[in-house]
């Protein structure tokens, strides 16, 4: 209930997942039962959390999304795409960050590499004011140059239209 109201003011939500995964965004829970992480996610949403409406929610999620094997290729590089949209209306999604450890119908190996990534670079990153979408680039890469890195397709969700940078708060 305290969330609900965002009593404690925060600023954010940051949800880890780590574990086992299925099909159809599914964990898989200790007893062997399926848990939607989609519900999980929707919960936050701004129909269902009003207080969570303006700020950023962070889902970083490393399991399996199915049973598929990924197969690995050489990567090409090619030129950006600079794209400018502009919202008018706000949507019930609005402010999610999801970053999934591989994208829909695939498993990843079990060596906890997108969370291992994930750690360094914040670590190493945060303090200077490095955007996250700009540490998410440096996730990729490092995944992409270690060993068992084909295992993984680093997919991310963003529904956010604002830079997200990690900031100590001031205490009172």
């Amino acid at each position: 209930h305290e969330l609900h109201k965002n009593t404690n003011k925060y600023d954010g939500l940051i949800t880890i997942i780590c574990g086992h995964g299925d099909d159809g965004n599914m964990l898989v829970a200790s007893d062997g039962k399926l848990l939607s992480i989609d519900e999980m996610r929707s919960t936050f949403n701004c129909n269902k959390m009003d207080s969570f409406t303006d700020f950023p929610k962070i889902f970083i999620i490393d399991v399996c999304r199915g049973k598929n094997n990924p197969s690995s290729h050489k990567i090409r590089t090619r030129g950006t795409i600079i794209h400018k949209g502009m919202s008018l209306y706000g949507h019930n999604d609005d402010g999610f960050l999801t970053i999934w450890s591989t994208t829909q119908g695939h498993q990843i190996a079990d060596f906890s590499l997108l969370s291992n990534c994930m750690k360094k670079v914040v670590k190493s990153k945060y303090k200077s004011g490095y955007p996250l979408k700009q540490m998410l680039d440096n996730i990729r890469q490092d995944i992409r140059e270690s060993k068992n890195g084909e295992w993984y397709c680093v997919e991310s969700q963003d529904t956010t239209d604002y830079d997200i940078i990690f900031q100590q708060r001031k205490s009172s």
